[in-house]
């Protein structure tokens, strides 16, 4: 059935329930990218990972390619990453290096690093009424929250602050368990690819009510024999623990409250006191936060999805990346902290080896999960509808969008897909770009 109406995209989510065509339907999936991935903030990369002048980094949203940039007088830009002439890419995407031009591998045409045309091969030949003022790369409104920068087509979405309303807080104690108060992508990357639509990973890691099972194994032959029990006190029924919609989208798996650290009773390495003991001091005037920060440990203490792309898991900052409807690339980079002593990272991307790497236990259980929901949702057409009703009658408000209620619920999931359904109904009109030229 063709998708003529925005009725049509609203009609597919419900209050407790979302049709099946919202995942497997391909024209559904270029709808996301035009009223979603180009007209919201999305995530494009980690300043950490263009430090230099003159660096870049290609990338995508959604399904478009576009560069990351700092110029040579240190500013932020991201580009779509097209040459004006022909097309061409000037970088293959997820590429990184550090340049003081982006020359067309086609016919030459020179940008810089902010977007502006320099210089095109046998100018001469060129119209009477060609002007490199209008044919730079074009640019798109770019912004950073520590050091995470995200980009939009749109001119007229709010700001980056706006958007990220109560799930700044977040990214606040992810990065400020960095003495400095930064965080680092610098140490590699875990890609993954599954058959399947990119909103199951968005779910995925929302999701409270799976890992007891799905991850069972882990916890009773791994974690166990380690802390000396399993899962069940984080996400058992008496768990005080929250599934939470923040709002606009963003969600949290909260479970904070636990000091899972101290759960172990393991003496503090030396290390670790003087690593503690150096937040303490940068967070001075508010000595209560800054146990929270340590508390949480970054990420070990929520998850949490900054929607529509981008998650941070435990010492992990994972970025998804829409391919097609039913194909959907993951990265997962271990974050490194400024300022500590070298085990202590060492140890964050241990951990995160441990569990998301390739030989991992966690991540090939969920991407398992992915081709088994796929394959049911794609061959059984008879089944329509998919249900989003765990803790709907539990939930309780946290003003505006916000609701909580007991980790394993589906309270997040309900926030995520109101989200979604306000952005399928509005208008379509395509991207937005900021100027056909960057300035």
């Amino acid at each position: 059935m063709a998708i003529d109406r925005q009725a049509d995209l609203a009609s597919l989510v419900q209050p407790r329930r979302v049709h099946r065509r919202a995942f497997v339907d391909p024209q559904v999936f270029d709808e996301e990218q035009r009223r979603i991935f180009s007209s919201t903030w999305v995530y494009v990369g980690h300043e950490s990972e263009i430090e230099a002048p003159g660096s870049f980094k290609a990338t995508t949203l959604g399904v478009q390619p576009v560069l990351l940039t700092r110029d040579t007088a240190g500013a932020l830009h991201v580009l779509v990453n097209s040459c004006r002439h022909r097309g061409v890419r000037l970088a293959d995407d997820h590429t990184r290096g550090c340049t003081r031009h982006l020359v067309c591998p086609y016919h030459g045409w020179t940008y810089e690093l902010g977007g502006r045309l320099v210089s095109v091969p046998m100018r001469d030949r060129q119209a009477s009424d060609f002007s490199e003022e209008t044919l730079g790369l074009i640019g798109l409104r770019v912004d950073s929250y520590r050091g995470f920068v995200f980009a939009t087509f749109d001119r007229a979405t709010p700001t980056l602050v706006e958007h990220l309303g109560a799930a700044a807080r977040y990214l606040d104690l992810f990065a400020d368990l960095s003495p400095t108060g930064k965080i680092r992508l610098e140490s590699g990357v875990t890609k993954y690819q599954f058959k399947g639509n990119w909103k199951q990973q968005v779910e995925n890691s929302m999701d409270g009510y799976h890992p007891a099972i799905v991850h069972h194994s882990f916890f009773e032959d791994v974690l166990k024999p380690r802390v000396g029990r399993g899962m069940g006190f984080i996400v058992g029924p008496d768990s005080p623990a929250k599934n939470v919609a923040l709002g606009n989208g963003h969600a949290l798996l909260d479970f904070s409250m636990f000091d899972r650290k101290g759960m172990l009773g393991a003496a503090k390495a030396q290390s670790e006191i003087e690593w503690h003991e150096k937040i303490r001091a940068r967070l001075s005037d508010r000595p209560d936060y800054a146990e929270e920060v340590i508390r949480c440990n970054g990420g070990d203490g929520f998850n949490l999805l900054v929607y529509p792309n981008l998650v941070l898991i435990n010492n992990q900052v994972r970025v998804i990346h829409p391919l097609t409807y039913d194909t959907t690339e993951v990265y997962a980079y271990p974050a490194t902290l400024e300022d500590v002593a070298p085990q202590i990272n060492t140890v964050r991307i241990r951990a995160h080896e441990d569990f998301y790497g390739p030989a991992s236990f966690g991540a090939p259980d969920d991407i398992e999960m992915f081709q088994r929901q796929w394959d049911g949702m794609v061959r059984s057409t008879a089944m329509e509808w998919l249900c989003y009703d765990r803790g709907a009658e539990q939930e309780t408000p946290l003003g505006g969008d916000g609701r909580e209620s007991h980790i394993a619920d589906e309270t997040a999931h309900r926030g995520i897909w109101r989200r979604w359904a306000e952005l399928m109904a509005e208008p379509s009109s395509g991207p937005r770009p900021m100027a056909e030229a960057a300035e």
